[in-house]
């Protein structure tokens, strides 16, 4: 059964047997929709929050399956050391701490004698325990966000957690290296840098998410582009720096292994008037010879750039060229412009892909005018290898009123 606290201590008065029944509910979620139970919006002191929390567990009875305590106005204080202690006993399987004000919360010993957590999401936190900690062996989902834990730890959590099915890592905070051996990981994402990558033994990871949020530089690129090897990835997410970091010892001619399992790859913040940047991108497309689905994301450049007739040359040559984007379907490109470069890679894209479906062209309206009615009128112009292709401009993701366009 799972019920709102509130509710459930609400629903108290109406039965007496429910009375004594909602004590023992199996699910424990303190969130922000905890200051509703004064019936005024507004929240709670920190010594109430704390209160409340602290009345709840004293009436509880029986297990605790899931617990979580997400409060955007809760800050780290001694009493969740007791809270986390109160449920360390009752069996949790699925713990969620989110400190979101002041400092990070060190994680209290008895944490870590929390053996049968299957899901842990921790942001904001400590992660130090002692040396006898055997890791969580019945863990298949992690989340660790600006989580303070040490390279080796992180690898002996993630190692001693055979079961581990999905992992995220959050941390403005660079590791000196990642080492993930997790037998059945499937899903991996990434907000981090790491200067070193020792391992990756990941044979059944499928979908793979590394945004890195700043350029990496020096021993950083090179072996944030070692990712790639001998990575089973049929779903990949990249951002800008990460596709630059690609190109920083030298655009190259192709990666160190090609992607044969990709068969979805999004790109997010994308500049097309960056020459490296839009070669690698091609150069992902090439390396992935059974990719179906491609999103890419776009960002802006509002300054001239020297680079953009270069850019233009590039997509041109390769249009001439003989590739082909033979099991390409599906291709989304949000925040077009309208610049030269963004179309002239959308006309490569349509005359390289003869087995395409269908395109959508989302445009940034804050820099088209008349909705984007000249990127219309150059698009549906350009020559399609696929007879079944279908062109789709949408705007509506910023105007719901608004139609979208089939050519």
């Amino acid at each position: 059964m799972c019920l709102p606290i509130q509710d459930a201590v609400r629903t108290s008065v109406l039965s007496s047997k429910w009375r004594y029944n909602w004590v023992n509910l199996p699910q424990l979620i303190f969130d922000d929709n905890l200051c509703k139970m004064s019936g005024r919006y507004q929240w709670p002191t920190q010594e109430k929050l704390v209160m409340i929390i602290s009345q709840v567990l004293l009436l509880h009875r029986g297990p605790i399956h899931k617990f979580t305590l997400s409060i955007s106005e809760l800050e780290s204080c001694y009493e969740i050391d007791q809270f986390i202690l109160f449920v360390s006993k009752n069996g949790v399987r699925e713990f969620t701490l989110q400190i979101s004000k002041g400092v990070v919360h060190k994680l209290p010993s008895s944490f870590f004698s929390c053996l049968q957590l299957t899901h842990l999401d921790l942001w904001n936190c400590v992660f130090r325990p002692l040396s006898t900690f055997q890791g969580f062996s019945k863990l298949t989902s992690l989340v660790l966000g600006q989580v303070i834990i040490s390279s080796f730890m992180l690898a002996s959590l993630i190692s001693s957690s055979p079961l581990l099915e999905q992992l995220t890592i959050e941390s403005s905070v660079t590791f000196y290296y990642l080492e993930i051996v997790a037998p059945n990981l499937k899903v991996l994402r990434t907000r981090a840098l790491f200067k070193s990558v020792h391992c990756l033994k990941t044979p059944h990871l499928a979908i793979l998410s590394i945004t890195l949020k700043v350029p990496t530089i020096g021993e950083e690129t090179s072996n944030m582009i070692k990712v790639f090897d001998s990575l089973p990835v049929e779903n990949l997410h990249i951002d800008n720096h990460y596709v630059k970091s690609l190109a920083t010892d030298g655009i190259p001619e192709r990666l160190p292994t090609t992607l044969n399992r990709l068969q979805i790859l999004k790109l997010a913040d994308i500049c097309f008037a960056d020459l490296k940047v839009v070669t690698c991108v091609l150069l992902l497309i090439c390396s992935s010879p059974n990719l179906q689905e491609v999103e890419i994301t776009l960002r802006g450049y509002d300054r001239p750039n020297s680079e953009m007739d270069l850019v233009l040359e590039f997509l041109m040559l390769e249009g001439y060229s003989d590739f082909s984007l033979k099991q390409l379907r599906k291709v989304e490109i949000q925040y077009v412009s309208g610049m030269n470069t963004e179309l002239e890679f959308i006309k490569l894209v349509l005359a390289k892909s003869p087995k395409l479906e269908n395109m959508v062209i989302m445009p940034d309206l804050r820099k088209v005018s008349n909705r984007g009615l000249e990127i219309t009128k150059k698009v549906i112009q350009f020559r399609r290898a696929s007879p079944n292709a279908e062109i789709m401009y949408d705007d509506t993701y910023a105007d719901p009123i608004a139609a979208s366009y089939y050519w």
